[in-house]
């Protein structure tokens, strides 16, 4: 979790939210509190977000140049 929280520029007690709640799949690894995770899983949690933020910000563009109430 932490190397993953390094990666994504995000804080270590979130990103263990993160796996507690399913966003991120990660492993326990046998007989211990520590977790695996899979860069693949890591990257693909990172191209989602930047999906969301990019739609977010196509949303608010449209809003804009529509001079639509916000």
């Amino acid at each position: 979790p932490a190397e993953a929280a390094e990666l994504l520029g995000l804080s270590r007690p979130f990103v263990v939210r993160l796996l507690d709640a399913g966003g991120i799949p990660a492993e326990r690894l046998p007989r211990s509190r520590h977790r695996r995770l899979r860069l693949t899983d890591v990257l693909a949690f990172q191209a989602r977000r930047e999906q969301r933020r990019e739609g977010r910000q196509r949303v608010a563009g449209e809003v804009d140049s529509a001079d639509l109430p916000y």
